[in-house]
């Protein structure tokens, strides 16, 4: 032993480097943050301390701290250009786009690194596709709005000045087939049958198979007397498979229209499944009623009786309506907005449609928003979501039939998610690895997506 000598041992900013990305290594990032800010301490103007300091922040969130040490890197060292694509990221990740873009733009310009150099222009694609995303969705809140009030104008009575609202939206965007369709109708309740048909056509020249339009011109040839055009409309809309309760809810009320009593029962049977709407069931049953199963259509009325209130419809008058045609053997119809109560004589298709469609709407948007929220308490167990996450997810279920009973709201948060990730964030993502996250099986995803891809992608994939 050296007596009176003692080593003397000073740790520089290198060895806390050294040490912090050790830590780093082994996946314990905040003592790799402690060791680099120590080593930062001890050489404040180290390009690579501040660097990688910067970028071990933002991994665990702390943007702020990164951006200020990234800020000060562009002053103090300009030249170092890997800066600013630091900057870009971390705000691209805090979701403030337009400040991201301007440094990913800055840094691509500048830089010759490679690497991170195609990770930007990735990044600015994206941010670029989602700029347009956010302004289609901002022309399409413009457009729904206006819609919106030209379709309460248009059941108000006030065609001409609901017309100036479809034509508007029209004038801007002629795509918006549900303005064209709009439009169509409004023609027709003015007496302007060839301006109607001429906007319909114009609508199955953009979509051959569009509900509304063939549906509409079924009914205007029909009212026109021009039987075989309307046997030709008719017969695509009844050979049309369409997930949309609405839509199902438009061919049931043309069928009703042109009285295709035959056509009517199923359908209306189907949207009483999907709604438990006591009224699709009551349609049914007059449909049935009017095809002679009168048997049938009385199982249905008793049906209703003794499960349902629907103080509108006076079932006993059908009831009797079955009894007397099966003693009398007469050839007899129902209208299908009769009621049975006598003192509604005159308005009983108006009060008819008024209420159903009053227990229409009520049930969709709660069943619709309950379904919706389900899925959002889904994927927020099993993934993490930003505010930005959230609200394009969102967008995406407004393209499902959440109304529909016995929905899988496990797969369809899995399948909104994958959709999200491969092509909308355009992510590297297997069917088979989503299944695993939201715990179900491949042969489950498989089946939900492919039931509803065409609805999420608006295309075959």
């Amino acid at each position: 032993m050296v007596k009176g000598k003692v080593i003397s041992l000073n740790p520089t900013s290198s060895m806390y480097f050294k040490i912090g990305i050790k830590h780093y290594e082994k996946g314990e990032v905040e003592l790799a943050i402690k060791r680099l800010m120590k080593a930062l301490e001890l050489d404040n103007k180290n390009v690579e301390i501040k660097f990688n300091l910067a970028g071990l922040l933002a991994q665990v969130g702390d943007f702020e701290t990164s951006n200020k040490l990234l800020s000060e890197l562009t002053k103090d060292s300009p030249e170092f250009y890997d800066s600013l694509f630091g900057l870009g990221c971390n705000f691209f990740e805090m979701g403030k786009f337009k400040e991201a873009k301007n440094f990913l733009k800055r840094y691509v310009k500048l830089s010759n690194n490679i690497e991170f150099k195609e990770a930007a222009e990735d990044l600015i694609d994206f941010i670029e596709s989602q700029e347009e995303f956010e302004k289609e969705q901002k022309e399409i809140e413009k457009y729904s709005k206006l819609l919106e009030r030209g379709n309460f104008l248009l059941e108000s009575g006030r065609y001409e000045d609901a017309m100036k609202y479809f034509k508007m939206i029209l004038a801007k965007d002629d795509s918006v087939l549900a303005a064209r369709n709009n439009l169509s109708l409004a023609y027709f309740y003015m007496g302007d049958i060839q301006k109607a048909i001429e906007e319909a056509k114009k609508v199955l020249q953009i979509d051959k198979y569009n509900v509304y339009a063939n549906c509409n011109l079924a009914f205007f040839y029909s009212s026109i007397g021009k039987e075989r055009e309307m046997k030709r409309h008719l017969k695509v809309v009844l050979d049309i498979k369409t997930y949309d309760s609405k839509d199902k809810i438009k061919i049931l009320d043309t069928l009703i229209k042109l009285n295709q009593h035959s056509e009517i029962a199923q359908r209306a049977n189907e949207l009483f499944e999907i709604t438990r709407e006591p009224y699709f069931k009551h349609i049914e049953a007059v449909s049935l009623y009017n095809t002679r199963k009168y048997m049938k259509a009385k199982k249905i009325w008793e049906f209703l009786k003794k499960n349902f209130e629907m103080p509108e419809i006076r079932i006993d008058y059908f009831l009797k309506k079955v009894d007397n045609v099966i003693k009398t053997f007469e050839k007899d119809t129902i209208d299908y907005f009769e009621t049975g109560f006598k003192f509604l004589e005159g308005m009983d298709e108006k009060e008819f449609r008024r209420q159903l469609q009053s227990h229409i709407d009520n049930y969709f948007s709660k069943t619709v928003e309950e379904n919706g929220q389900k899925v959002m308490e889904i994927l927020h167990k099993h993934v993490e979501l930003n505010q930005k996450d959230q609200e394009a997810i969102f967008n995406l279920l407004k393209s499902l039939p959440l109304e529909k009973p016995r929905l899988n709201l496990q797969a369809i948060a899995a399948i909104v998610w994958y959709v999200f990730k491969k092509y909308m964030k355009r992510e590297k993502i297997k069917q088979k690895d989503v299944a695993k996250i939201f715990g179900i099986s491949q042969a489950v995803f498989s089946k939900w997506f492919g039931d509803f891809k065409e609805l999420l992608l608006n295309k075959e994939v």
